[in-house]
């Protein structure tokens, strides 16, 4: 791909490239940068002509200075995307945050997109619509680690100029194969806009919800809609297919975040 095109991004670094959710955005990557590197633990095989394969571990600072060298975009889809002991989290979605967001400043990167979670905010209840401006209520360690980045990523968009596009993500995949899903689904190309979006719209610090054009949607994303996102797909396609599929768990069928809030909830339902 030419860097003679003048409507290229120069270089897009993608962490967690090896991912679940990376192969969805990869593609759209490929077309709106003249170069993509592709961070992980493990190496990724480039599927793109302009991809660049990277083996890097984000706690380490020497090894993210020079991933970063010349970048002008961070796509961090990296971290550990379940719940787990303290130590886990800390090493895999803590420490790994603080340093990207620290040698993104040293590199003078301008914007960093990047993965949060529905579960920053899980122990809403479905009962409640959210807009983004609401407190966090994380309903798990691993949605503190969510609200710990976007927090990081405010603080550096309001000292040092660098641009932090935050996704609460629901539950990407090809379709939605529980009822939660008709409230929190977004499709792969959906979120691939989302991420385009991040990276091209004209914005200083934004706080969005990944989902889909969902009629039951807990979530009022109105925000993305005024920066340009148009979802094209919709759970209200699934729902016969997946309305009967709910849990017997009636915590997890109270608040948003699902088995996330239930999981060692030792508190009365509100």
């Amino acid at each position: 791909m030419p860097d003679s095109n003048p409507s290229l991004i120069k270089t897009v670094v993608l962490t967690g490239a090896a991912g679940r959710l990376a192969q969805f955005i990869r593609p759209m990557l490929a077309s709106c940068a003249a170069e993509v590197r592709l961070c992980d633990k493990v190496d990724t095989e480039p599927l793109f002509p302009n991809e660049r394969s990277f083996s890097c571990s984000l706690e380490d600072s020497d090894s993210v200075s020079e991933l970063l060298q010349d970048a002008t975009a961070i796509v961090h889809f990296a971290g550990y995307p379940r719940e787990g002991d303290w130590d886990v989290i800390l090493a895999s979605n803590i420490v790994p945050v603080a340093t990207l967001w620290e040698e993104a400043r040293r590199a003078r990167v301008g914007r960093i997109v990047y993965a949060s979670s529905n579960h920053a905010v899980g122990l809403y209840p479905r009962s409640t619509v959210l807009n983004g401006t609401e407190t966090p209520k994380a309903d798990s360690r691993y949605g503190i680690s969510k609200v710990f980045m976007e927090t990081v990523a405010q603080y550096y968009s309001d000292k040092h100029c660098i641009s932090g596009f935050g996704i609460r993500i629901g539950h990407c995949a090809e379709k939605p194969t529980d009822a939660r899903m008709l409230s929190h689904w977004i499709s792969p190309r959906d979120l691939a806009h989302m991420v385009h979006l991040g990276l091209t719209a004209s914005y200083q610090s934004e706080l969005v919800f990944g989902v889909s054009r969902n009629s039951r949607s807990w979530w009022n994303n109105d925000r993305a809609a005024e920066l340009g996102y148009c979802p094209k797909d919709s759970s209200d396609d699934f729902y016969d297919e997946v309305a009967s599929k709910t849990t017997a768990d009636p915590i997890a069928e109270y608040f948003q975040g699902g088995s996330f809030a239930s999981f060692q909830y030792e508190n009365s339902i509100p």
